[in-house]
């Protein structure tokens, strides 16, 4: 039998593996489940913490590294411990919340695997959270009374804070405020923000990765849609691109697949892995 060249699959979850609905389709699995039968390892690449991969996901057999919170935490599913961990100095993070705290917008923050919020943004989470997140953001959250008083306790630093707006400028003045601190800002979906130490993205923590396991580059494929996939994308042998992404990931794409609604991770699976396709278009 043929074995395809690429022997891991970094995949964005968010607009690529799950459709709009947060589902993971059966051809979607079926792709994944027969890419780990070659050996092929799956690694979840997201800017979600631990607590938020899907359990259908991590049932697949060939998945036993995650990259989380785009890249701050990589996790070794296996043992359940973090191998990897880049997080914001607590003055940078204290002095972003501070600038986030004028505008209008829901900060919560990532710590250790696990997402925090107060009660006040878990009820203003219908306002800020789109419809079809909105179930993810509050089943994944544990309420805290004050966000800045836990992270002026992280002597560690903060792993991620993540930022949803209702106003696109309002967004940008607080992106340029905030990104003036020299920490890493992105956005995975529209309205939305997040931070993290500087340097830190999925394209360097897919290569960590990849070095870890001995992998080349050229062995690597990594899939997403939204400007936080970018890095991965560029640092991959073949980065694919959703045919629903932003300009900006297309742009870097070594190929552009169907959406995250018509099964577009899929498609490229079985197109670049299962089929012994591994040409860049």
């Amino acid at each position: 039998m043929y074995t395809s060249a690429i022997r891991l699959i970094a995949v964005d979850l968010d607009g690529t593996l799950l459709n709009d609905q947060k589902e993971m389709t059966p051809r979607t699995r079926a792709a994944l489940e027969a890419a780990s039968a070659q050996g092929v390892e799956i690694v979840p690449a997201t800017g979600r913490t631990v607590a938020g991969l899907p359990a259908d996901l991590l049932a697949i057999g060939g998945v036993h590294y995650a990259i989380t919170a785009n890249g701050a935490r990589m996790m070794d599913l296996v043992t359940g411990q973090a191998v990897r961990e880049l997080y914001i100095p607590r003055d940078k993070a204290l002095a972003a919340y501070d600038i986030l705290s004028k505008y209008d917008c829901l900060a919560d923050l990532f710590q250790d695997g696990q997402g925090y919020t107060t009660e006040a943004n878990r009820a203003a989470a219908v306002r800020f959270v789109p419809d079809n997140l909105r179930a993810y953001v509050l089943n994944t959250r544990q309420t805290l009374p004050d966000l800045r008083a836990f992270i002026a306790q992280q002597e560690r630093g903060l792993e991620k804070l993540t930022i949803f707006f209702v106003d696109e400028a309002e967004r940008q003045r607080a992106w340029a405020e905030v990104e003036a601190l020299g920490v890493n800002v992105v956005s995975s979906l529209p309205l939305n923000m997040e931070i993290n130490a500087a340097g830190v993205n999925k394209g360097t923590g897919l290569l960590a990765l990849a070095q870890q396991l001995g992998l080349p580059a050229s062995a690597l494929m990594a899939l997403g849609d939204g400007g936080n996939d970018t890095a991965m994308i560029q640092a991959a042998g073949l980065g694919v691109a959703m045919g629903n992404a932003f300009p900006e990931v297309k742009a870097a794409a070594d190929y552009v697949t169907a959406s995250n609604n018509e099964d577009g991770a899929a498609k490229a699976i079985e197109k670049f892995v299962l089929e012994g396709k591994t040409e860049v278009l």
